[in-house]
């Protein structure tokens, strides 16, 4: 909070108003912690409705998902832990998401919203997170979305022909990067509801590279891309960024480097043992998992139930 005063994001005033309910949050879940979805989806919108002197913009919006909410639903998901993990308690993270973003999608008008896609497109550029998407690339697809938040007399024939030629110009990069611009193109047609997505997805699904499997270059360059948009929305700290990379790619590059399979089964299950405990949402353990099986598949060994246990515990 201390950050969004000095970025005049918030004031002292909303920052204190916000902490202290927020914390209310956590203590009455410390007081109740066999609270089901229910309670926690009514807590939610209560605080929210205590907020309503104050503008929730999406840094705002992230401190209260990511901090309170996102540690009580991990601490729900792992209460049973080390016996085995309720399924109900696993998915209460991904509900609760679901209900918060449907609020906030609901809440913003169609000019914060691409707002907020502009400051996570600055963002995107200032991590260099897709290398082969240059700065005046991004530069120019900026001026195109500032142009789309700012003149309201474009037409919906125009504004479809704007994301159409933006796909067609800069959609011919690797997968990750051509996804990285269909998002973002997709994320306009949403908010504006130009109903055109099957057509930027066809334009996408053209320039697809098709390759058999993911390099282990690639894997590589995705732990770092994902951990690091975590890390800036404060979603992980800086200690549990190097903790959490770390040992995912120096299992990737353990299999790069050998060829004995039960040496490599070993040793991913091991990384799997580190992270078991990992204070992260659904999506970013599930996208382990995935990691884990891409590379179980590509030195041919099957962890499948291993992988199944770590998530599910079952």
């Amino acid at each position: 909070m201390k950050k969004l005063e000095e970025q005049k994001i918030i004031t002292q005033s909303e920052s204190k108003q916000i902490n202290k309910q927020l914390n209310a949050d956590f203590d009455f879940y410390l007081q109740h912690q066999d609270i089901d979805f229910a309670g926690l989806e009514k807590m939610f919108f209560e605080t929210i409705k205590n907020f309503e002197n104050i503008k929730i913009n999406q840094p705002i919006f992230i401190v209260i998902t990511s901090t309170t909410y996102h540690t009580i639903t991990s601490q729900i998901a792992m209460r049973n832990f080390p016996n085995s993990i309720k399924k109900e308690d696993y998915a209460i993270q991904s509900k609760l998401n679901n209900v918060m973003n449907n609020w906030f999608k609901n809440y913003q008008n169609d000019s914060e919203k691409i707002q907020d896609l502009i400051s996570q497109i600055n963002k995107t550029k200032q991590l260099k997170i897709y290398s082969d998407i240059s700065d005046s690339e991004y530069d120019e697809i900026l001026i195109e979305i500032t142009k789309i938040k700012n003149d309201t007399t474009i037409s919906e024939n125009e504004l479809k022909k704007i994301l159409t030629d933006g796909m067609l110009k800069y959609c011919n990069k690797n997968n990750n990067s051509n996804l990285s611009i269909l998002n973002i193109y997709a994320a306009i047609d949403r908010i504006k509801k130009l109903g055109i997505n099957q057509n930027l997805l066809a334009i996408y699904k053209r320039n697809e590279i098709q390759s058999k499997e993911l390099t282990y270059s690639a894997i590589k360059e995705q732990i770092s891309g994902r951990f690091k948009i975590l890390l800036s929305e404060k979603m992980i700290t800086q200690q549990q960024y190097l903790y959490y990379t770390k040992t995912i790619i120096e299992d990737v590059e353990f299999c790069e480097n050998t060829t004995n399979k039960e040496q490599i089964k070993t040793q991913l299950l091991t990384g799997l043992r580190k992270l078991k405990t990992a204070e992260l949402d659904t999506e970013d353990r599930e996208a382990i998992i995935d990691w884990y099986f891409i590379l179980s598949q590509k030195s041919k060994i099957d962890i499948k139930s291993n992988l199944n246990s770590w998530l599910y515990d079952f």
